[in-house]
């Protein structure tokens, strides 16, 4: 096998695959080499996003939905959505999907094995799997540890457990998803949780917390339990298939560019996330797409999605809040959802609102909250006063 490739993908999850995939589909020439220790094939996520226009995996979808309903103990909002759809894509059908694509690209080389190092060098990059030396002109990574996510330099979390169930009894609406449901103890957190119905009987039904710490494994559960029990009424379904995830919610530094940079991150660990949501499946299509545009015009090439500063201070001035007084969360969307058309709120999410729509957004919410976080994160005035931490267990 060669050992020199004028790209390396390390990684091949969502972002190696997309990156693969938007290559090899806009005419790339060089060699590609793939690396990661398995060739995924099963579902270990569902991603979920809203979006206007078509996109290559429109055919993969497990379901879309065209109406969304917010939930607190006060208020039951649904709305259409129009002109967005908010899409759910099993990972075992776009791992699939895209692998069969490249299967047929006679410039993409796939090998199984342990990543163990990537060295960024003068005229190029190195990386060492399974013992051996790879080289390569641009060398893209999306490898992320477990001590990563949970670093001490991670100072809140976005947790989910999540249960893919089918009951005895029409207990759904499949036209429309829940988005957030506040209907749950918030335990000085911001605790919601969300229902995504694929037909009248089956649906994906989801606990999700932004805190400083995890719970245990049985905290979760239990919330999933009281949930389809106490809120929806449902007495008796079966667990079809469980899923778990845990995403930092911070803002990546820009680091400055190295003079002679050929290794670059990419997906979760380049920035694709959105901090203040946690969505990122939309942005590491638009990340990796870039990306392959920048190497089929032989430019450098610049994961960095260009957005206006002003949405990362909105993003900065909320992830202080959920930090530190997680328990105003609630409130905070409550008072988004009753008084912002649904549409305008994704938009605003997207990033692609103008300056008098966010003042219209912002004016909805409370304002002593943000305030108070502007005058601590940029005044340099640390007057809060910290939460006590969760007990892990809890």
């Amino acid at each position: 096998m060669k050992q020199h490739f004028d790209c390396i993908i390390a990684g091949g999850g969502c972002s190696g695959l997309s990156l693969a995939y938007y290559l090899v589909d806009q005419g790339y020439t060089g060699d590609v080499l793939i690396l990661d220790r398995e060739q995924k094939s099963n579902n270990d996520r569902t991603w979920c996003w809203w979006s206007k226009s078509p996109t290559p995996f429109d055919s993969l979808f497990t379901h879309q939905w065209q109406y969304l309903k917010f939930a607190d103990h006060n208020n039951l909002s649904t709305q259409s959505i129009d002109p967005y759809r908010y899409c759910l894509l099993r990972s075992a059908d776009f791992y699939h999907f895209i692998q069969q694509r490249l299967a047929l690209a006679a410039n993409v080389t796939w090998l199984q094995a342990d990543i163990e190092n990537i060295e960024d060098a003068e005229t190029g990059a190195i990386v060492q799997a399974g013992g051996v030396y790879y080289s390569a002109e641009w060398v893209f990574s999306s490898i992320q540890k477990a001590s990563d996510i949970l670093s001490p330099n991670n100072k809140l979390y976005q947790h989910f457990a999540g249960w893919w169930i089918e009951t005895a009894e029409d207990c759904f609406d499949p036209s429309c998803a829940s988005i957030m449901d506040f209907r749950v103890p918030q335990r000085d957190n911001t605790r919601f949780c969300y229902i995504l119905p694929t037909s009248a009987r089956r649906a994906l039904v989801e606990f999700t917390v932004f805190s400083t710490e995890l719970l245990g494994e049985k905290a979760y559960e239990a919330a999933l339990e009281a949930y389809l029990i106490e809120t929806l009424k449902i007495e008796r379904w079966e667990i079809c298939e469980k899923e778990f995830g845990v995403i930092p919610m911070h803002i990546m530094e820009s680091k400055p560019k190295q003079k002679h940079q050929h290794v670059f991150q990419i997906g979760t660990t380049g920035g694709a996330v959105k901090p203040s949501t946690g969505y990122a499946f939309a942005r590491i299509q638009e990340q990796t797409k870039q990306i392959a545009q920048q190497l089929i015009a032989q430019e450098l090439p610049n994961p960095r999605l260009n957005r206006p500063k002003r949405f990362e201070f909105y993003d900065q001035l909320l992830l202080h809040i959920l930090t530190h007084r997680g328990g105003l969360g609630s409130t905070i969307f409550s008072r988004l959802f009753q008084q912002i058309d649904f549409p305008l709120i994704l938009k605003f999410l997207d990033e692609d609102t103008q300056l008098t729509e966010e003042l219209g957004i912002l004016a909805s919410l409370p304002p002593g909250p943000f305030l108070q976080a502007v005058w601590e994160s940029y005044l340099g005035v640390n007057k809060f006063v910290p939460l006590p931490p969760n007990p892990v267990h809890q």
